[in-house]
């Protein structure tokens, strides 16, 4: 049994929207996940040295996949007029 959609259609400039502003946050926590895994490796000098590189190069690899996959999933949206 396939379950029929529900509510209003999306309009095409809502999608496009919508993606942007997907791709905006995913860059943003992306940055902000390299920022926070800089942070912990090279500043916080009172968590044991085994501990802060886990975390540390952990959030540095979770940023660093967040932009591969706001590269893959989320391509530049330029409208372009058709020729």
């Amino acid at each position: 049994m396939i379950a029929t959609p529900q509510g209003p259609g999306v309009d095409q400039t809502d999608v496009i929207t919508i993606r942007l502003r997907q791709r905006r946050k995913i860059a943003w926590l992306a940055w902000f996940l390299i920022t926070a895994g800089l942070a912990i490796l090279l500043l916080l000098d009172r968590i044991p040295l085994p501990l802060r590189l886990l975390m540390g190069f952990v959030d540095l690899v979770a940023g660093a996949g967040l932009l591969v996959l706001r590269r893959q999933k989320f391509p530049v949206l330029r409208k372009t007029s058709p020729r």
